[in-house]
């Protein structure tokens, strides 16, 4: 079946060349067919475009001119000018209703003064959305609304009317709406001319419109109507050539006016771009073929005649797939007679390429090799064709540079991997040789599983691929720890930062201590009694000395801190020395900006012994955070980066870090997977961020940064985890714990497992085939390594 798939492959290959040749010609015939089609087409299009663009502007001045005519009419009348009140009627209400009922595209027609008074009529017969809003029945032909100051309250007073001009239902109610601070009333009466609002929402209609507006002559009032823009939307579907095609009307600020089958195409639209190709063109029209979402259009664009300022512009898509319709039928034709001529050529170039397909078959078998990385295999192919020939000899030198090429480039890789784990075991003096016993601990486990036949029966590494991966996930299991400080990974003690920061406190003992000497020495120069005095120093030295031994013994961190032993320091903290320089200078940029929220740096300066202050806490960077959540970590972020306070720090409960330190620490294994996430490990090695980065997770959900279950852990991943933690434990270079024993190691192991944290088959596979012995005398002191009672844990 492979033979006769490479042949399918290798002689339409060489007949192409064939029909290339003979087609040559025809297929210049056709490729000026279709261009002088489409040149026809196009011009066809652009004339029929520029008719319609016409019809539009003439619907627009029609508009324009008919409101502004309704506006010169009514402004006539001098009774325009009144706002009537409750049980009064307007003497123009006929003439309004009227003109209402006679332009249904007008929404409504109002007049408001200065003062605020407003009168309005509007049809509910515009919209269904407008009766839905005011609960108006099917009477209810005319809205009248009455904004007028009544016992110093504006009130709002609204009217529904029937056909007749009937009222048939009221409401009155505290008026919110202020005509004379609305848009159209004060563009209005900046000028003596009609004005056109731009294209906004109407609220009632939910739909948008524009409002025609003129301040009355000798008034303080300002005559307005509202058109809704759904008759000009009407109007331009009435234009459409195609279903599927589009047209809009929109402003110089790229705000639509009205549209046609508006769609998504709309906001891929860039009407700034068409405006600048038509103005280098010095047209008042052009046209242009665009795609939007992997679909070509024929885009006409216009400039539209307008009696008001801003200009108005026309833009029609067309599919250009629809344009072509009618002239896909000679093309068709065309092209079937040039496909006929080639079919009955066929068989004759498919005879003649059969002396090829043989050797060329089995080139490409030998090709499929170097593919499968097989480079060995590789053999020489005979063909009495030259180039072939060549060929042939080219792969089996090609075969050989491969596997010369991927041998060299496996050494690279793995001495910079090993590069990489030697320098973050470099970056602390207590972790050295941690990246590199861990991979070797990790490949005697997974070789046991592997051979285990019964327990692990599912898990078998296949070949030196496999193995090669997971000891690459071995070596890389701490990569991230390259982002985290050394003084964290190393702090000893709980007021460690770049230096142990006792000494810092101690200086400040010993300003109290000096203190206290002075004004003894002072007193009894004073007059004092000296005995007592003395007394009285030797007592306040020794109970410094105290609180300065508790400071200094929370400091070490060895010990459960109980509450009594927190409320202790911070007692001690309360204590007082006196700062006589300035801590505002000789900072670096960072400490500076840290101590800016504390401006107080006038001296003398009483300050605690020990503090929590702004200037301790560095805020986080969240630039991380959403690489983090991208790669599905669930890991709780402390609010601050770090968070250096004297108090805060000695008041750690157990060990010597904060919860931010012991994020940071933590944040290695996030840093591990956003880094290896990003390699591009080829198809055999594709599994080592998922073995890496999982070795803190537990097997009920636990652990982190993800919170993996066991069933969602590999095999590789939690013998991963194994190795890490059994290697820190019999670790004899942490500054936080004394060298355990391998019996003491064992079994803080089987605790892990009883808990859930270690995979309990491997810790038993780990016993049984004596691995843990293996590793002990390769890797631990001599101390270290004492009888361990298996049977207790298996």
């Amino acid at each position: 079946m492979g033979k006769v798939d490479i042949c399918m492959k290798i002689r339409p290959t060489v007949l192409t060349l064939f029909i290339l040749l003979t087609g040559i010609i025809i297929t210049i015939s056709l490729s000026l067919q279709y261009y002088f089609l489409k040149e026809l087409a196009f011009n066809a299009t652009d004339e029929n475009m520029t008719h319609i663009s016409e019809k539009i502007e003439q619907k627009i001045k029609n508009l324009d001119e008919k409101n502004n005519n309704i506006i010169s009419n009514l402004e006539l009348y001098k009774s325009i000018h009144g706002i009537p009140k409750k049980d009064e009627r307007h003497p123009l209400l006929p003439l309004i209703a009227n003109t209402l009922n006679n332009n249904k595209f007008i929404y409504a027609i109002y007049v408001g003064t200065v003062k605020g008074s407003f009168y309005e009529v509007i049809n509910l017969d515009i919209h269904k959305k407008l009766r839905d809003k005011y609960n108006a029945s099917k009477e209810m032909k005319w809205l009248v609304i009455k904004i007028y100051t009544e016992n110093e309250k504006r009130v709002q007073y609204e009217e529904f009317l029937d056909s007749s001009l009937k009222q048939i239902r009221s409401n009155k109610s505290l008026a919110t709406y202020d005509p004379s601070i609305r848009p159209w009333f004060k563009e209005a009466r900046k000028t003596h001319k009609i004005i056109k609002t731009d294209p906004y929402m109407y609220t009632n209609l939910e739909a948008k419109g524009t409002t025609y507006a003129k301040e009355v002559p000798n008034s303080n009032c300002v005559l307005g109507v509202d058109v809704s823009l759904t008759s000009m939307s009407n109007f331009l579907k009435t234009q459409l050539v195609f279903d599927d095609s589009e047209i809009y009307l929109f402003r110089d600020e790229n705000k639509v006016t009205a549209s046609a089958n508006q769609g998504k195409n709309y906001k891929n639209l860039d009407f700034e771009e068409l405006r600048k190709n038509l103005k280098t063109s010095n047209k008042n029209s052009s046209s242009k073929i665009i795609e939007i979402n992997e679909k070509k259009y024929f885009t006409y664009f216009s400039t539209l005649d307008s009696s008001y300022d801003k200009k108005e512009y026309l833009t029609v898509l067309l599919p250009l797939k629809r344009i072509m319709e009618p002239y896909n039928k000679d093309i068709l034709i065309s092209s079937f007679t040039t496909l006929l001529i080639l079919l009955l050529s066929t068989p004759l170039v498919w005879l003649a390429t059969k002396l090829l397909a043989v050797p060329i078959q089995n080139l490409a078998n030998e090709n499929r090799k170097i593919i499968n990385r097989k480079f060995k295999d590789v053999v020489f192919v005979k063909t009495n064709i030259k180039e072939l020939d060549d060929l042939s000899r080219s792969l089996v030198k090609l075969s050989i540079s491969m596997q010369k090429y991927e041998k060299d480039q496996k050494e690279l890789m793995d001495s910079f991997i090993k590069i990489i784990a030697s320098a973050i075991d470099a970056k602390s003096k207590y972790t050295g040789g941690h990246c590199e016993r861990v991979p070797e601990l990790s490949m005697m486990i997974a070789q046991a599983a592997s051979d285990d036949k019964e327990v692990f029966k599912d898990f078998i590494i296949k070949n030196e691929d496999e193995k090669r991966e997971l000891n690459i996930a071995a070596w890389l299991h701490d990569c991230g720890k390259v982002t985290t400080p050394e003084y964290v990974v190393d702090k000893a003690t709980k007021l460690e930062t770049i230096y142990n920061r006792i000494h810092e406190i101690r200086t400040r003992f010993e300003v109290i201590h000096r203190d206290m000497t002075i004004q003894t020495l002072t007193n009894i120069t004073n007059g004092a009694d000296e005995k007592e005095e003395k007394q009285k120093l030797q007592d306040s030295h020794k109970k410094l000395h105290e609180e300065y031994d508790c400071i200094a013994s929370a400091n070490i961190g060895g010990e459960f801190m109980d509450k009594e032993d927190i409320e202790k320091i911070k007692e001690i903290s309360k204590r007082t020395w006196t700062r006589n320089f300035d801590n505002s200078i000789g900072l670096s940029r960072d400490e500076r900006e840290r101590l800016q929220t504390n401006k107080n740096n006038t001296t003398p300066q009483v300050e605690k012994i020990l503090d929590d202050k702004i200037e301790h806490i560095v805020e986080r960077e969240l630039h991380m955070e959403k690489d983090y959540e991208k790669y599905g970590m669930k890991l709780d972020t402390p609010e601050h980066m770090y968070n250096f306070g004297e108090v805060y720090n000695l008041s750690i409960k157990k060990g010597t870090l904060t919860n931010e330190e012991r994020y940071k620490i933590n944040e290695h294994i996030m840093m591990s997977i956003v880094m290896l996430e990003q390699l591009p490990f080829l198809e055999n090695l594709k599994r080592v961020p998922e073995y890496a980065v999982a070795h803190h997770e537990t097997l009920i959900g636990t652990g982190y940064p993800r919170k993996l279950t066991k069933d969602q852990m590999s095999v590789p991943a939690r013998i991963l985890a194994v190795a890490d933690v059994f290697e820190a434990l019999t670790s004899s270079d942490r500054p936080y714990k004394e060298a355990k024993t391998l019996s003491e190691s064992i079994k803080i192991l089987s605790f892990m497992v009883k808990d859930q944290h270690l995979d309990k088959d491997i810790f038993e596979m780990f016993l049984k085939t004596g691995i843990y012995k293996d590793y002990a005398d390769k890797f631990l002191l001599k101390e270290q390594i004492d009888e361990v009672d298996i049977s207790k844990y298996i």
